[in-house]
């Protein structure tokens, strides 16, 4: 293992088969004395207004808009007190994340590493027994963020064909949805482009006017005609709750672009702590989910689709503005998402399968793959409920529970884990609802995948 001093000036290459190296290395004497954030550096900064921008971004969207079908399945009063308990896991198992990691960091001092990075050095720290694994883990965990990213981004195609479908339908002809998906890609190509995180911030900014503009409007239908609210749910049977809980997490599940954000601030240390950018961004998302959850659900009932602009009128100039707002919102946070991908790619394992010089063409190629991917599982599965629960499921599992639970154990193996240890019975919780939540969640998703694919006629009409 190089020197301390050697590797405080750059972010750490992709992991060897050894981080750590030597048991009794000296980086492991004092790692409460070097600060991974006063030896990072960041081209192109981000300013903590543009990290709370970016973070309303990467998870303001389609999960929003599918809250009042999680509302739909659990019913109002039982869907705001799991959104309330959803949301307060979730955030508390995002800085148990970054908290591990930062101590990774702290422990072979170098200024960052990557969620990849920091599951395998956890792995190296903990018991000699789990030392084999730690590659292994580092590779097996890169690719459940890029799976992950791959899903979110193949929600947000399908959600925005489906929309600009809807408003093609009533001034054009009938066209087959697949035609809209490609459109969207094609018209995402310039965007997707862009190399630098700082210059997406204008692009989320305007994304985020123009998502909030149609929220706004909305208002218009959801306050329109409300029934009774004695003819809705208050609870539902607790079997409908899986469905909740997938919906549900997709509001809160881009983990990768939550690192992403944070490893690019100018000033990191302030995106954690209790009034932190991270925990301010987290509150006024909660708010907007349980409004929108609520007010959907009340107004449309049973009837509501999987996402609310699907249930407004179609001819109505108000509605064909809402819908164009919305889905131009949507698919202005296709870049953000995408660059995740791209980051993990080439951060962990590009650079070094790849010269230098040939960097720039290699991640051109990377990324005109990953578009042209992402739009065709589009086409090909449309169904925008099933693959909203596949990918809430499958990523809450992995990348909010298990991740930040397996770090936490390892990184306090030879610290030790509290009294009672506690720390210890946390983690072991948190992997145990993480697996019963992964496996039926993504059970019950893929389930209705199949069945949409089986039942799904041949033809050019809605989907």
């Amino acid at each position: 293992m190089a020197k301390p001093a050697q590797q405080d000036s750059e972010v750490p290459q992709p992991p060897a088969p050894s981080i750590l190296g030597l048991p009794n290395s000296p980086s492991r004497s004092s790692i409460y004395i070097y600060n991974p954030y006063e030896k990072r550096t960041v081209e192109v900064p981000l300013t903590n207004f543009d990290a709370f921008v970016s973070l309303l971004k990467c998870v303001i969207g389609t999960g929003i808009l599918a809250m009042p079908l999680a509302m739909r399945y659990a019913g109002i009063v039982s869907g705001v007190l799991l959104s309330v308990l959803l949301m307060v896991l979730l955030t508390y198992c995002i800085h148990l994340l970054i908290t591990g990691m930062t101590e990774c960091c702290r422990r072979i001092h170098v200024p960052q590493v990557s969620m990849p990075q920091a599951v395998q050095i956890a792995y190296e720290l903990g018991p000699a027994c789990v030392h084999c694994f730690a590659r292994a883990a580092g590779i097996s965990t890169t690719c459940v963020l890029v799976f992950g990213q791959f899903g979110l981004c193949c929600v947000y195609i399908v959600f925005v064909s489906k929309n600009f479908k809807e408003i093609g339908d009533f001034y054009f002809k009938d066209y087959h949805e697949r035609y809209y998906v490609l459109g969207v890609c094609v018209l995402q190509l310039p965007f997707f482009m862009i190399r630098k995180l700082k210059f997406l911030v204008p692009l989320n900014l305007v994304s985020n006017i123009l998502l909030y503009a149609g929220f706004l409007c909305i208002m218009y239908y959801l306050f329109q005609g409300l029934p009774s609210l004695q003819d809705r749910e208050m609870f539902k049977p607790p079997q409908d709750y899986m469905m909740f809980f997938g919906i549900a997490a997709f509001s809160l599940t881009a983990v990768g672009s939550m690192l992403v954000v944070e490893a690019n601030m100018a000033h990191p240390e302030s995106y954690l702590g209790f009034f932190g950018v991270l925990n301010l961004a987290v509150f006024f998302i909660l708010c907007s989910n349980l409004f929108f959850g609520i007010m959907g659900y009340w107004r449309y009932g049973e009837q509501v689709e999987a996402s609310i602009t699907l249930n407004i009128p179609q001819s109505e100039v108000l509605s064909q503005f809402i819908k164009v707002a919305i889905a131009c919102g949507i698919f202005l946070s296709y870049p953000l998402n995408g660059f995740v991908f791209i980051t993990i790619v080439f951060s962990d394992y590009g650079d070094n399968a790849v010269e230098h010089k040939c960097r720039t063409t290699a991640e051109i190629l990377v990324r005109l793959s990953f578009l042209l991917l992402t739009g065709i599982v589009a086409a090909v599965v449309p169904n925008l409920a099933a693959l909203t629960e596949l990918e809430g499921a499958f990523s809450l599992c992995n990348l909010n529970l298990l991740c930040p639970a397996l770090i936490d154990i390892f990184v306090n193996y030879e610290t030790g884990y509290g009294r009672l240890r506690w720390k210890l019975i946390r983690d072991i919780l948190l992997i145990i609802i993480g697996v019963v939540f992964g496996v039926v969640g993504c059970t019950v998703a893929i389930q209705q995948l199949v069945a949409d694919l089986s039942a799904k006629p041949s033809g050019h009409g809605k989907s």
